[in-house]
């Protein structure tokens, strides 16, 4: 109740003050502006306009007071939302990346798998020996991971400037990926000009384009054994496009939607691979599209920066 009677007494007030500041300030005006028309502009100058100037002074008054309440009301509400968000981006963050670092050490586990299978199968020494040493490389790989993802965010500067030799990284996935190739029968075509080089951080290269590749393949073992997959790169001006193309069943018009979207993997990974390649590309200056996504010929494309 109170509330509600105090603008009235602070208009109240205006309207007094402006009262006695005209009893006060009267000052009689000569005899031929008290006659006639005249006379009420006189009235009005003279008695009517400092009860009004006093009424608009306090409402100007009451509204600066009302609007710094409210900037305050809206202040301790943002205050609240922001630590209310805070806890939910850190919750989310300790999934994200725990479901990052999951995903970054699928491809090198599952690689395991597959030449520890091979090796239990194998009797000729020579052959034991080139597979444990493929073992050591994939288990040094694994730890390199997680030495990166605990430097993540350190020297960002310098780490996305270096000059990456687009062939030899390919070549390099190419015997990474060996082992799921043996095990889907797939084949892998690279087109990359010799001494092709972008621009960016090498392992944020390498893992966004293994990503995609490493979908690809999934990809073609959903489809049965067999099938191609194909990496090309060309250049442009200031740039280099790399796409990855394969030849299995395409992708449902509404899986493309959120192709890129976290956690909605249509299979039962986590869902990060695309969202990561797409990520990391981007924050080296490049890009990552689907430009086609038809049976035979789904086409990933890949945008960095020319080095």
């Amino acid at each position: 109740m109170l509330r509600q009677v105090r603008p009235f007494l602070i208009i109240l007030l205006g309207s007094f003050v402006g009262l006695l500041l005209a009893s006060l300030d009267h000052i009689l005006p000569p005899a031929s502006l008290q006659t006639g028309p005249t006379k009420w502009l006189v009235v009005f100058v003279d008695w009517m306009a400092p009860p009004i100037a006093g009424v608009l002074i306090a409402g100007a008054l009451l509204y600066a007071q009302r609007a710094r309440r409210l900037h305050a009301a809206e202040r301790a509400a943002a205050a609240v939302l922001a630590d209310r968000l805070a806890g939910t981006e850190r919750r989310q963050a300790i999934w994200v990346v725990a479901a990052a670092v999951a995903h970054d050490l699928k491809n090198p586990l599952h690689n395991l798998q597959l030449l520890v299978e091979e090796v239990s199968e194998s009797e000729d020494p020579q052959q034991r020996e080139q597979l444990l040493q493929r073992i050591r490389e994939n288990v040094q790989r694994a730890t390199e991971r997680l030495s990166e993802l605990s430097r993540a965010g350190q020297q960002v500067a310098e780490t996305m400037d270096q000059k990456i030799d687009l062939a030899a990284a390919l070549e390099e996935l190419r015997v990474r990926l060996k082992p799921t190739l043996e095990a889907t029968r797939a084949t892998v075509e690279i087109d990359c000009p010799r001494g092709l080089a972008v621009r960016g951080d090498a392992h944020a290269v390498r893992t966004a384009v293994e990503n995609v590749a490493a979908n690809a393949l999934e990809a073609l073992q959903s489809k049965g054994a067999g099938g191609r997959l194909a990496l090309r790169a060309q250049q442009f001006d200031g740039r280099v496009e790399l796409t990855v193309q394969d030849d299995g069943p395409g992708i449902p018009v509404d899986v493309k939607s959120r192709l890129f979207t976290p956690f909605s993997s249509g299979h039962n990974g986590t869902g990060l691979g695309l969202a990561i390649a797409r990520a990391l590309a981007r924050a080296g200056g490049g890009d990552l599209v689907c430009s086609d996504a038809a049976p035979g010929r789904t086409t990933f494309r890949f945008t960095f920066q020319r080095s």
